[in-house]
């Protein structure tokens, strides 16, 4: 059952990929900045199921960006509402870059993600005087899984289990 519920998950995690409105494909990225927790949802927009690498796109004058720089340490939160299902992954930077291939296959739409004239977070008066410009601030962020904790939710009995990288991803169950 161990091997079960870690393939359920490297299966969530693939078709959140391919299918926009699946529960996995928005999550919270959670690092740290002045020994503070800092989250946000971002968008889950590649995985590698071999390695367990998930890749995120952001501004790359985003805090997470210079919260990343001091730590690479990060958590991965995943919640699938419909089958009660919680997946916490301990993670490690392992790439960012700003390969402006993938920003030029980027939608119109998802490209001024990407192109305000100001960095995220700085103070505006009115959201609709945010002008766009030709500076490209694209970047990609992976991330390896270095642990994996999951939670299944149940009417009749809680099911929590825990896999490592270091044990090749094995697992073992621990109390919910």
């Amino acid at each position: 059952m161990l091997s079960k519920i870690f393939i359920n998950c490297i299966e969530k995690w693939r078709t959140s990929i391919k299918d926009k409105n699946y529960p996995f494909r928005t999550f919270v990225l959670s690092t740290i900045e002045d020994n503070e927790p800092k989250s946000r949802n971002v968008i889950l927009r590649d995985f590698d199921p071999n390695k367990i690498i998930f890749t995120i796109y952001t501004d790359s004058r985003s805090n997470k960006i210079q919260n990343l720089n001091k730590s690479s340490s990060a958590q991965l939160l995943f919640y699938d509402s419909v089958n009660l299902l919680q997946v916490i992954v301990k993670a490690q930077v392992v790439n960012i870059n700003s390969d402006l291939n993938i920003f030029n296959s980027l939608s119109e739409y998802s490209k001024r993600n990407y192109t305000s004239d100001i960095p995220p977070g700085t103070k505006i008066e009115d959201p609709a005087s945010l002008k766009h410009g030709d500076k490209i601030n694209f970047s990609q962020i992976s991330f390896q899984a270095l642990t994996i904790d999951c939670l299944q939710l149940n009417k009749y009995q809680n099911i929590r289990s825990f896999y490592s990288s270091e044990d090749s991803w094995k697992g073992f169950y621990i109390a919910p």
